[in-house]
């Protein structure tokens, strides 16, 4: 794809070196990316040999919703490895604010090479399909109104893998609603979640780690992220390797706290 086009619309390859095993999810939100997994794997016997083509295209459309940090894009990319096919990340908030006939033919190009390619599309700051088209009330709203319109009718057509992906949660416009095959969930984790999300990341640490290390009392004292918690460790690792010691307990604490410290002043 032309690296001028996919500036122009916002769109990157994604390229993640984290381990989509390192995500902890709910079992609802599992199964529902298994049901996804499903449509991969075996899209052409559903829109072929089932008889379903003659009602519905062939392509699937998920919405993965919940706060920053809390795996939407993990799992996208765990999704596209577990069938060996690129994921390419376009930012729909660029998108839907261009002016002109660019955006659509741009839009075109990259659902046309996506086909081609077989990738798999993962729309990013989908906020604005929630809040429903907005009431006219000049010509900005009349073309935000359309480039939506038209940004869904053109998903829609796409024979692959879509994916719309939010922070936000809320009520879905109906138009968006029909289009979607299934809404998954990612909410902030629990505490056992958490825990787990601590050993998972600790356990990948390749340093020298005091004995003092407590995955239970991080859980339970900081509400954090996915994300967060892989950030806090890394700045606690980094501080470790530049004090010349093992990783430990003090050093974990103190960027926990600095991440809770972060989202406060945010």
């Amino acid at each position: 794809m032309d690296e001028l086009l996919m500036t122009e619309v916002g769109a990157r390859p994604v390229v993640a070196d984290t381990d989509p095993e390192e995500l902890v999810l709910p079992e609802e939100a599992e199964r529902k990316l298994g049901w996804i997994a499903d449509w991969l794997n075996k899209s052409p016997h559903v829109a072929g040999e089932w008889g379903l083509r003659r009602y519905i295209d062939g392509g699937f459309r998920a919405l993965f919703r919940g706060a920053s940090g809390t795996g939407k894009s993990m799992a996208a990319v765990a999704l596209a490895r577990g069938v060996g096919r690129d994921l390419l990340r376009i930012d729909l908030g660029s998108i839907v604010s261009k002016h002109g006939g660019e955006t659509e033919r741009n839009l075109t190009a990259i659902l046309d090479d996506a086909k081609e390619q077989g990738a798999i599309l993962l729309f990013d700051e989908a906020d604005a399909l929630f809040a429903g088209r907005a009431e006219i009330k000049d010509s900005h709203d009349r073309y935000a109104n359309a480039e939506i319109a038209y940004f869904l009718r053109r998903i829609e057509a796409f024979e692959g893998l879509a994916i719309l992906a939010t922070n936000r949660s809320g009520e879905l416009d109906h138009a968006v609603l029909s289009r979607v095959d299934v809404i998954v969930d990612f909410p902030m984790p629990a505490e056992a979640a958490r825990q787990q999300l601590w050993s998972k990341m600790l356990s990948a640490v390749k340093m020298p780690r005091s004995d003092d290390l407590d995955t239970a009392e991080l859980a339970r004292d900081y509400a954090l992220s996915g994300a967060e918690i892989l950030r806090a460790t890394r700045l606690a690792a980094m501080r470790a390797s530049s004090a010349d010691k093992p990783l430990d307990m003090n050093l974990l604490t103190s960027a926990a706290s600095e991440r809770v410290a972060m989202r406060r002043s945010g």
